[in-house]
């Protein structure tokens, strides 16, 4: 068996949950979350956190950091409060102004998933949420639609989603 080491780069911040996302999720993604989350005995919170760890960084990093103690796939409730970064991010919900959120395909998708009317309060890594931001403002989405987006495809698949990328 292959041993993991760490990832290259400064991973200190990964384990802090120093961040609340609010993201709203589509309800045929919200009964996958409940499915998966009763088979593996993680919270949607878990499932979340480590899809869109995941989707950034690349299931290679996640598995070295989750085997060198860095990442944990199910997090605890409670982190020491000692050091801990209080803060929320601002203007993660803007869109990049050279594309406005109307040209996203929108309707498209609550055509196929329905209103998004469940919320999941997430706490993640500031860096995970920086990363996230920079990924939604160059896709001309909000952070909570580019998590939504990102989720769908990767709970229910890309074929389910291609189509509607336009």
């Amino acid at each position: 068996m292959t041993t993991l080491h760490a990832p290259p780069g400064d991973w200190d911040q990964i384990s802090f949950d120093d961040s609340p996302q609010k993201i709203w999720l589509p309800e045929s993604l919200d009964d996958c979350l409940t499915v998966l989350c009763d088979r593996f005995k993680q919270s949607k919170s878990d499932l979340v956190r480590n899809a869109l760890m995941v989707h950034v960084y690349g299931r290679l990093v996640f598995e070295q950091l989750v085997a060198n103690g860095l990442w944990w796939p199910t997090r605890r409730t409670e982190f020491p409060q000692e050091g801990r970064r209080k803060f929320s991010l601002q203007g993660s919900g803007t869109v990049s102004s050279n594309k406005n959120l109307s040209d996203a395909p929108r309707p498209e998708f609550i055509k196929a998933f329905g209103k998004s009317t469940a919320d999941i309060k997430v706490w993640m890594p500031f860096q995970l949420v920086r990363e996230l931001s920079k990924l939604a403002e160059e896709s001309g989405l909000t952070f909570s639609e580019y998590c939504r987006r990102a989720l769908t495809a990767y709970y229910l698949g890309r074929t389910v989603m291609d189509p509607l990328l336009g």
